[in-house]
């Protein structure tokens, strides 16, 4: 006897079923054994810091210059701030630490008659200067600072000081975090009569990075030798949080 065709179609959409639904439960229940977090846990909050010397100084040093006619003052100021770059670069600065931040020319108004008159113009020209490794020399940056304003710029907009690569000190305040989660959570278990076992999970519940200190300083053409800028110490700390398996 012949089976009908219908009842062989049925019968193999039946079986693929079956198979799709058997892989499906297992890999449900694959999945669940590897989520399957262990029931004794112990969960620890710890900090880490790290103390050191910002090794970066930024500054911005500035040219304003005023006159009867737009192109007279961009001539005047385009003359100067290129006599603070030349200065800038002799003193061991790298070119692609050096970066135009800011140029405008703009009328200067005089109200007058109920109106107003312009009387002029004003150029201002800011470059944006990076100094390295200043905590190996802090005189360099008073020494800019110092010689920038003798060879053109009227306006210094302050020094900050940071780090050149933080990613490091990050790393070793997170590991110090992690060292002292560990430690902490070894006192409480033993405390508890029980064992600390392997690391479940780790979370960073937040950092700090110091906000670059600034050197506020101002000072127009001529007089003494710049402040000597001392880059201090800084902070950086990194918040963990550290589940434990106990035993």
């Amino acid at each position: 006897m012949q089976i009908p065709k219908w009842i062989i179609t049925w019968l193999g959409a039946l079986l693929i079923a079956f198979v799709g639904l058997s892989v499906i439960s297992k890999g449900y229940e694959i999945g669940s054994k590897l989520n399957q977090r262990p029931e004794n846990t112990i969960s620890m909050s710890a900090e880490g810091r790290v103390t050191a010397v910002p090794d970066l100084a930024t500054m911005n040093l500035g040219v304003l210059t005023q006159g009867d006619t737009a192109s007279e003052v961009q001539d005047e100021s385009s003359e100067k701030i290129n006599q603070v770059i030349a200065f800038v670069k002799s003193q061991g600065v790298d070119e692609s630490d050096i970066k135009t931040s800011q140029f405008s020319i703009n009328p200067r108004y005089n109200f007058k008659d109920g109106e107003n008159i312009i009387i002029g113009y004003e150029a201002n020209q800011t470059v944006t200067v990076k100094i390295r490794n200043v905590n190996e020399s802090s005189e360099m940056v008073s020494k800019i600072l110092d010689g920038a304003t003798k060879n053109g710029a009227n306006q210094v907009l302050g020094v900050s000081l940071s780090f050149d690569d933080p990613d490091d000190l990050r790393q070793e305040a997170r590991k110090k975090a992690i060292a002292a989660a560990k430690e902490k959570a070894q006192e409480l278990a033993e405390e508890a009569g029980l064992r600390l076992g392997k690391i479940v999970s780790i979370s960073e519940s937040g950092s700090s990075y110091p906000v670059p200190y600034d050197e506020s300083y101002a000072r127009g053409l001529g007089g003494g030798g710049g402040p000597l800028i001392e880059p201090g110490t800084q902070d950086i700390t990194e918040n963990i949080t550290v589940v434990f398996e106990v035993k």
